[in-house]
């Protein structure tokens, strides 16, 4: 997720990969507390935070770079290599793809809606898709790294967070998905704090919705656990019960889903051992704001 660093199931733009078959999480540690002093060994894979980039490497090998304060913002994906180099580490950003959120200028003379780019850049390097960008990172803090292409930025490490909407692959139209889901499969999930919704399949092809609230936890590498709180249903036939991933869903009753980011811009979301569906990352043309 990248930070500055609804309900209904239709008219969003749509994109990502078809999503391979998955298998329950196993167990992951939580990452160590700093160390008293830099130690270029420990692990890099976090949240680093800057006035003005921000970088995120995950454990399952992306990477996110985005410009926070950039108008319009911007955010790089992709996979990443790290190279140990004498006291620095080089970093090998091989960009996917790269979104640009809207813009509106002042007086809206200038309105943008988002999009996929063909370039970003930062710290005087460029990023385009399909190419491979060079940077170089070294510790100079307990919880900091400072990040360089021909300039740098000193960027601090802060628990990662995770929002943004995730779907089901092949529902692009959710009206007409390009292919068949069955009653209670979780078909979307948007992380929000204040605004958030789960849809889920029903008899017929049809999807309810069920609208609320979320709040994601940090517990380790690429791991949350998300707890879901339901306001409201949508499109749900009177006294027929929300249910996902096995899990029924009430108004006012906290649900905690165990949710695992995969390599692809794609999330795992499980209710128990083997019951499990995997999202892809959703972007939002009409969104200022890069989540």
């Amino acid at each position: 997720m990248v930070l500055g660093c609804g309900a209904s199931p239709t008219g969003r733009p749509d994109t990502g990969p078809a999503a391979p078959d998955v298998t329950p999480p196993e167990p992951i540690a939580a990452p160590a507390e700093p160390t008293a002093a830099p130690d270029p060994s420990a692990p890099l894979v976090g949240w680093w935070r800057g006035d003005h980039v921000c970088l995120e490497l995950f454990a399952n090998g992306d990477f996110e770079l985005s410009l926070p304060q950039h108008d319009p913002k911007m955010v790089a994906h992709g996979a990443a290599t790290l190279t140990p180099a004498g006291d620095v580490v080089e970093l090998r950003l091989a960009t996917a793809r790269i979104w640009r959120g809207r813009f509106t200028s002042p007086c809206r003379k200038v309105h943008e809606l988002g999009g996929w780019a063909d370039d970003l850049q930062a710290l005087g390097a460029a990023f385009k898709p399909g190419e491979t960008t060079t940077l170089k990172l070294r510790r100079v803090g307990d919880a900091q790294i400072e990040l360089c292409g021909t300039s740098c930025a000193t960027l601090t490490r802060a628990i990662p967070n995770l929002v943004a909407r995730w779907r089901r692959a092949q529902l692009t139209i959710p009206d007409r998905p390009e292919a068949p889901f069955a009653p209670g499969d979780l078909l979307e999930l948007q992380l929000d704090d204040s605004s958030a919704h789960l849809w889920a399949g029903l008899p017929g092809g049809e999807i309810a919705t069920a609208n609320g609230t979320t709040a994601a936890k940090f517990v380790g590498p690429d791991r949350f656990a998300v707890t879901f709180t339901v306001t409201s249903f949508s499109d749900l036939p009177a006294g027929a019960p929300f249910t996902a991933l096995g899990l029924t869903f009430g108004a006012g009753e906290p649900r905690t889903l165990d949710v695992r980011r995969l390599a692809g811009e794609r999330i795992e979301v499980c209710a128990a051992p083997g019951r499990c569906a995997t999202l892809e990352r959703q972007f939002d043309a009409y969104h200022h704001d890069l989540d």
